[in-house]
């Protein structure tokens, strides 16, 4: 996929798809929240992965 991708594309989709009436503003801070996120998921997005990894373990307390 070579488009860049557009956080606010995906909220306004998303939002439509799950039936939400967001206005712009709510919008506007459901993009923001949702970028922030993805700034904080990258570094492991970016950890390769292969189908050779073993998961973790499950914690149980």
């Amino acid at each position: 996929m070579d488009e860049a991708f557009d956080p606010a594309d995906y909220v306004r989709a998303a939002a439509v798809l799950q039936g939400l009436n967001l206005d712009a503003a709510e919008t506007e801070r459901v993009t923001a929240a949702f970028a922030l996120v993805m700034r904080f998921a990258a570094p492991a997005l970016d950890c390769p992965v292969g189908p050779e990894t073993d998961p973790a373990p499950v914690f149980l307390p």
